[in-house]
């Protein structure tokens, strides 16, 4: 029998006849209805949203024994300024997550990496879905969580890098028209890798940290340096190019940096810059 998929509580299939023998009896539960139920009776009631929440009797936590398959809900208002907005579910186990009557998503902090920690604990929150004051939060929680644990936090972005090498596909939006002729207008290196930065709404790219057109080793932004292949023209390219503006694009090209550092060897472009 399918463990999933449509119409799963239509299926009929498994035990034909059920006894049960007790010390005093046998119960027969052969001419019970015997099925399977989709959802919990708490999303039937939308106990999610304002409504619905109001319709439920809720005890305060204190008085909760842990059970699994237990429906939490609170109010937080929105956190100032315009930074994006994540609650922090470190303290949970498995279930799904509502605000103010809007899915979130399922989350599952329990399932960890091979090192041991969650694979994630931060969940957006979309701005759109908050109101200033009084936002509904509702949990269910499928395991033995500690809502008392969960934060509602912003994300401040001071930081952006990218990495691209020869071999990565050039951005989409350089595929169109292949075929048409081109424009006199159109940018020389449209087919080429590049690496992109942006900076959130109303921050700008102050500093490059790091810049290097050759074979610099690492991919992100904790651990990388030079390679043995190096153009010297880098950084100054990279600034020229990013310094004050919110985004920036920055081909993967020898003619863009001046010149090839090392012919013949594949060329990596990795950028670090900092967003104020």
């Amino acid at each position: 029998m399918k463990g999933s998929g449509s119409f799963l509580e239509r299926r009929v299939t498994g035990l034909r006849r059920v006894r049960i023998l007790n010390k005093n009896d046998v119960e027969d539960f052969t001419n019970y209805t015997w099925g399977y139920q989709v959802g919990l009776l708490g999303e039937k009631l939308n106990i999610y949203t304002e409504q619905g929440s109001s319709n439920i009797q809720w005890r305060r936590f204190g008085n909760s024994n842990h059970q699994r398959l237990t429906w939490y809900k609170t109010q937080f208002d929105a956190p100032k300024g315009n930074d994006p907005v994540a609650l922090n579910l470190g303290s949970m186990g498995k279930g799904e997550a509502w605000v103010n009557g809007q899915s979130i998503g399922r989350y599952w902090v329990s399932f960890l990496t091979p090192e041991g920690s969650p694979s994630q604990t931060w969940y957006n929150v979309p701005r759109s879905f908050l109101n200033p004051k009084g936002n509904l939060l509702v949990l269910l929680e499928e395991e033995n969580g500690n809502p008392l644990g969960i934060s509602v936090d912003t994300v401040s972005i001071t930081r952006v890098c990218g990495r691209v090498t020869s071999s990565y596909p050039p951005p989409v939006i350089s595929w169109v028209g292949q075929n048409q002729t081109r424009s006199k207008h159109k940018k020389k290196h449209g087919r080429r890798p590049k690496v992109q930065l942006r900076c959130p709404q109303r921050r700008k790219i102050s500093k490059i940290l790091f810049a290097s057109f050759g074979t610099p080793f690492g991919g992100d932004c904790e651990n990388y340096g030079f390679g043995r292949c190096h153009s010297s023209n880098s950084r100054t390219v990279v600034e020229k190019a990013c310094i004050g503006r919110r985004t920036c694009s920055i081909p993967l090209s020898s003619k863009y940096f001046g010149g090839d550092p090392c012919p013949g060897i594949p060329k990596a472009l990795l950028v670090d810059a900092i967003c104020e």
